[in-house]
């Protein structure tokens, strides 16, 4: 596709349900006093910067903001140098691509001076190469113009949020960033702490994450003890909340195995309901890796009993082969779960010839 010098390469958010606001600020006194700063901008259209570590929930409180102005019923634009499928911030042009009918209908909606509004979120602003940062200052300050994909001018009213991890004053200072985009994006700066620092709020955290990937995959395992809260609040969180969210997860898909690599050591007591952990950091790819076993586990073990443990049956309402269903109940442990009665629907299964392929 042809790009233009005067088009913004983006992505227009779908609507996602975003925590209560009591989980987002929590208790501790330095959410307390952001909370207050947010209450009074939230309204108004001025530029915004949020600052903080990776990890501490930059474009959540994003879209926290832009649900409470005035025009949140408008679209949610990300652009960052990271998202999937897209080039880097020095390799695109500008371009709005609204994406399916449902969000170009959201998009095609005018506020009151006939202008579109929407949000454009900049997700690590310090990483937008110099020779791109004019481009999008003159943007932002409206005298650029958005063009769809199909070539037409899209006049519009940008509420605009900027994200960084990097120290901006000394990005500027040392040259690698604009002072006048600086300037125009720092009207109002957020500072969010990192999760270290606000551990008064790690048993709302943690309770929310519990809640919410208990509905997502259908367990339910304890809520989470005093005991494991209490050395949740030991640990110093270097991947803040992104972290405290995976290993949620894998708690929720796991139970208490699933933090045996946590890295705070958190002794099982003699009734079992304590978490037995090792001095690991924790690591996403083994979260995903783990989760991804135990959620096929349950689903074969269902089947099998939906099937009454019939499992050429089972292989063909999972759509695997009857071989690949074998290595899956060996590998699961799923033996021990066959109750007496189908041992010998097994037997008369295995008296049958196997005309099934490899």
């Amino acid at each position: 596709m042809e790009t233009n010098s005067n088009t913004f390469d983006g992505r227009l958010i779908p609507c996602q349900a975003l925590p209560p606001k009591g989980t987002i600020f929590g208790q501790s006194e330095s959410m307390r006093g952001l909370w207050q700063i947010v209450e009074r901008v939230a309204g108004a259209s001025v530029p915004i910067l949020v600052l903080g570590e990776k990890g501490t929930g930059k474009e959540t409180l994003a879209r926290f903001i832009h649900t409470c102005s005035p025009g949140s019923s408008a679209p949610f634009l990300k652009l960052g140098p990271s998202l999937p499928g897209r080039r880097a911030f020095d390799e695109v042009a500008f371009r709005v691509e609204p994406g399916d009918g449902e969000r170009q209908q959201n998009f095609d909606g005018y506020t009151s001076n006939g202008r579109r509004s929407c949000t454009l979120f900049v997700d690590e602003v310090a990483e937008v190469t110099p020779g791109r940062q004019l481009e999008l200052l003159q943007l932002i300050q409206g005298f650029r113009t958005f063009i769809s994909s199909e070539g037409r001018d899209i006049p519009v009213t940008l509420r605009v949020i900027a994200a960084s991890t990097y120290n901006l004053e000394r990005e500027v200072a040392a040259g690698n960033f604009r002072e006048d985009l600086f300037s125009f994006l720092s009207v109002v700066t957020l500072h969010l702490p990192p999760l270290r620092d606000r551990k008064a709020d790690i048993l709302q955290l943690a309770n929310y994450f519990w809640q919410t990937f208990s509905e997502r995959f259908g367990s339910r395992p304890p809520a989470p003890s005093s005991q494991l809260i209490n050395h949740l609040q030991q640990h110093d969180w270097p991947g803040n909340l992104r972290e405290l969210e995976n290993v949620m997860r894998r708690y929720v898909v796991l139970g208490t195995e699933g933090l045996k690599s946590f890295r705070v050591a958190v002794p099982t007591p003699p009734n079992g309901n304590g978490v037995a952990c090792s001095p690991h950091a924790v690591s996403l790819k083994e979260v995903t890796r783990e989760a991804t076993q135990a959620l096929e586990r349950k689903i074969i073990l269902k089947t099998l009993q939906e099937t009454q443990w019939n499992r050429r049956r089972t292989a063909r309402v999972l759509n695997i082969s009857y071989r690949a269903l074998l290595y899956k109940i060996k590998a699961a442990g799923l033996l021990s779960e066959r109750p007496d009665n189908a041992v010998r629907s097994h037997r008369k299964e295995n008296s049958k010839p196997n005309h099934e392929a490899a």
